[in-house]
């Protein structure tokens, strides 16, 4: 059987080769205007670079935990009665992959029902709608562009984001290079725009390395986007994204390939330490502070998480197995409670994998590290099958996503636009389905 046949009705076809063809311009633009600006209401201020450690007190955290934001709520019903209409009037029919799709019922079925034993079930419940809201608008993306539109999409969002961010610190007198205590921030903490940055690095590099006459430009934006990843200072991210992109390049490598680059490697690094030792030069002493990013006064104690994950931890092993229920644990209480112990304002726990703990359980844990596993090999299976190198995107995602999790919180919150671009992806392999060959119509 041909794969057009088993692909149902493609909208372009070549030979046996079945391929979506891109959408619309107008739409791909329509979709990341609206994302943009939801996503920008969401959880941006053009004030942050002004704020003391880029954040809010342990005040305003509590009065944002009480009630949250009035627009930010109409923001995400938009988007999610934009997703509706996108998923009715869709034409692309199913094309489910059963375990990635299965795996993914099972982590938001928990997250629903997640209702039901939730310490605050106003806040569950608050965090539910925004979260069915994400989902329908991620699910109308999923079906209406293909993968590679929402490579696209993704480029214009987070650069246009990260352009904002400029040229709001430019004119606000905080944008300093040059400074040594400086971390670009633009309109969020330097640790959310970091992970901003890096879809931004993954979904350029995964579009030029598909060539078309725009090659040369993405690369451009690759170069400025990780240029200004350095500048966040943000250690994790950092590591996170080289990871990323290593794993994407081992995956399409054939494996002489994958053999002669680890052994170029262990060649390469020895002879690099060899040189340094004869040179006199200690590389602990003298090279730590740029291997931290400028920050290796914060390193011993990992900006205060190693305080924080055990207080945590206490709460989260009262509730080991459910959680308290889906974004219920952060009330104002707790947040008091917890600020005041440790001596700053705090609403997150700095790890994705213990606030997963926190409002899933130890369940919750397991099922996402389930979803990330099939989706890795969804990823990659898709990718061997197309040949279409924007597959980079969801699986440097996964790598980064794994990664970050252990310092970051980023990519479990509702709220953030990584996680959401990386639902689109999620849902467009588990239900919809790029298929055939590569696709060489540049958008």
């Amino acid at each position: 059987m041909s794969t057009a046949t088993i692909c149902a009705r493609p909208r372009f076809a070549s030979g046996n080769n079945a391929v979506f063809s891109p959408s619309p311009r107008w739409l791909v633009v329509a979709i990341g205007v609206v994302v943009g600006v939801v996503f920008f209401i969401a959880g941006h201020n053009l004030r942050t670079s002004l704020a003391e450690a880029y954040t809010q007190n342990a005040e305003d955290m509590e009065i944002t935990a009480e009630g949250g934001n009035a627009l930010r709520r109409v923001a995400f019903l938009v988007l999610g009665v934009g997703g509706a209409l996108l998923l009715v009037t869709g034409k692309q029919p199913l094309y489910v992959d059963p375990l990635l799709a299965g795996s993914l019922a099972l982590l938001l079925g928990l997250t629903g029902i997640s209702f039901v034993w939730a310490d605050e079930p106003g806040m569950c419940l608050r965090r539910l709608v925004t979260l069915v809201c994400s989902c329908t608008a991620a699910a109308g993306i999923a079906r209406t562009l293909t993968l590679r539109d929402i490579n696209w999409l993704a480029v214009w969002v987070f650069g246009s984001l990260a352009v904002i961010g400029v040229l709001t610190e430019i004119g606000l007198g905080t944008f300093r290079p040059w400074a040594s205590d400086y971390r670009f921030a633009g309109t969020v903490h330097p640790n959310t725009q970091g992970p901003a940055l890096a879809t931004l690095c993954l979904a350029a590099f995964g579009l030029a390395r598909e060539g078309g006459r725009r090659r040369a430009w993405l690369w451009f934006v690759f170069a400025i986007a990780f240029g200004l990843l350095l500048l966040t200072k943000s250690r994790t991210t950092t590591a996170a994204i080289l990871v990323s992109l290593a794993s994407v390049q081992v995956i399409r490598s054939p494996l002489a390939s994958k053999c002669a680059g680890i052994f170029a490697g262990g060649w390469l690094a020895a002879l690099a330490l060899w040189l340094i030792w004869i040179c006199g030069i200690d590389p602990i002493s003298d090279f730590r502070d740029a291997l931290l990013l400028g920050r290796a006064e914060e390193s011993d104690t990992l900006s205060g998480r190693a305080f924080i994950w055990p207080e945590v931890v206490s709460f989260a092993s009262e509730r080991f197995w459910l959680g308290y229920g889906y974004e219920s644990f952060w009330t104002p209480g707790r947040i008091e409670t917890i600020s005041d112990k440790l001596g700053w304002g705090l609403r997150e726990a700095h790890n994705a994998y213990l606030e997963m703990w926190l409002s899933l359980g130890a369940i919750g844990v397991g099922l996402c590290l389930l979803v990330a596993s099939v989706a890795l090999a969804a990823g990659v299976r898709g990718w061997r099958q197309t040949g279409q190198s924007v597959y980079a995107l969801p699986i440097g995602l996964v790598v980064f996503g794994l990664i970050n999790a252990g310092l970051e919180s980023g990519m479990v919150a509702v709220s953030e636009l990584v996680p959401f671009v990386l639902g689109c992806c999620l849902l467009r392999m588990a239900l919809f389905r790029d298929c055939g060959g590569r696709n060489d119509e540049q958008s």
